[in-house]
């Protein structure tokens, strides 16, 4: 484990890279098929509120399939990918996109997984059926997990979390539940998002330089996801932190609010596509220092704790 010290907290408000949920790419999924498992109309994920802000949260779904699982939303050869919400923006999307305010959300009752969509796809090169129309896939017959990754909003209506005070988090959730002629997820109730100055809410922060000089806006992406669990929502349900940031113009980065625990960071290297994997990252301070030399193998870190492929 990679302990990291605690520092003054420098607070650099400038340049930092705006991420919108457009561009942002779901944790992860695999390729393959599936046949129907339960004769169900819809399932549900049991949300009922977000707090505090307002910002935007993706769905992502999955089923097992040839020994791992499979996310038809980031598979563009999917026959129905174009049921997927931001499929005409990109070849890997979440299922569906759901927004939250401080007084409303448009999902009064839960997060609805359907086995019927819009097609979205209809004018991307990867398209497969360009026509508009609705695509009977029978999803929420296939699945068997889903999560939700929240993603606040700054007061620029902008997912940035370097200029926020407020967190984002992921669930992810079975259907053990059966009512209605559908499928339901465990109860969430309310997801309270972390807080910068709460006791069990740190963030990491830190300096990229190539060869002793701070890299220019842009260079590098810090994304960061928490392996265990530290912050739970009003039922008791497990949640987990996560952050993707880049550095701004003085090679600062800061990955603003997450829960405190261990993590695993993705840190690329944006000009030369040179990524590595940090694990067993300890949060546990307000305000944790990492600093990366992207002139070093494991941009300057032990080999123990880097998986570094370009070497």
């Amino acid at each position: 484990m990679i302990n990291i010290s605690r520092t003054a907290g420098v607070k650099l408000g400038i340049g930092l890279a705006v991420l919108t949920l457009s561009v942002l790419v779901p944790l992860f999924g695999h390729f393959g098929k599936a046949t129907a498992a339960y004769n169900v109309s819809f399932s549900n994920i049991w949300l009922s509120k977000v707090s505090p802000g307002s910002g935007r949260i993706g769905v992502d779904i999955w089923w097992p399939s040839n020994g791992g699982i499979y996310n038809p939303c980031q598979n563009d050869n999917d026959t129905y990918y174009g049921a997927c919400q931001l499929s005409n923006s990109a070849t890997t999307s979440y299922y569906k996109i759901a927004n939250y305010t401080s007084s409303s959300t448009d999902f009064p009752y839960g997060i609805f997984i359907d086995n019927q969509d819009p097609n979205y796809c209809t004018s991307s090169s990867w398209c497969k059926n360009k026509t508009p129309g609705t695509f009977v896939h029978n999803w929420s017959t296939f699945i068997t997990n889903a999560s939700v990754e929240v993603y606040p909003y700054d007061s620029g209506n902008q997912y940035d979390p370097s200029q926020d005070n407020v967190g984002g988090v992921r669930a992810s959730v079975g259907f053990p539940g059966f009512a209605n002629g559908g499928r339901y997820s465990q109860p969430l109730g309310t997801i309270n998002l972390p807080q910068l100055g709460q006791s069990n809410v740190g963030k990491l922060n830190g300096y990229v330089t190539n060869n002793g000089t701070t890299v220019s806006s842009g260079r590098v992406t810090i994304s960061a996801f928490q392996d265990d669990s530290s912050l739970s929502s009003s039922t008791g349900y497990p949640l987990n932190g996560f952050s993707s940031v880049q550095n701004n113009s003085a090679g600062y980065y800061t990955t603003g609010a997450l829960p405190d625990g261990i993590y695993k960071l993705y840190v690329d290297d944006t000009q030369t596509n040179h990524t590595i994997i940090l694990d067993n990252i300890n949060i546990t301070v307000p305000y944790a220092r990492l600093d990366f030399k992207l002139d070093q193998r494991c941009f300057g870190y032990p080999n123990s704790y880097c998986t570094d492929p370009a070497s």
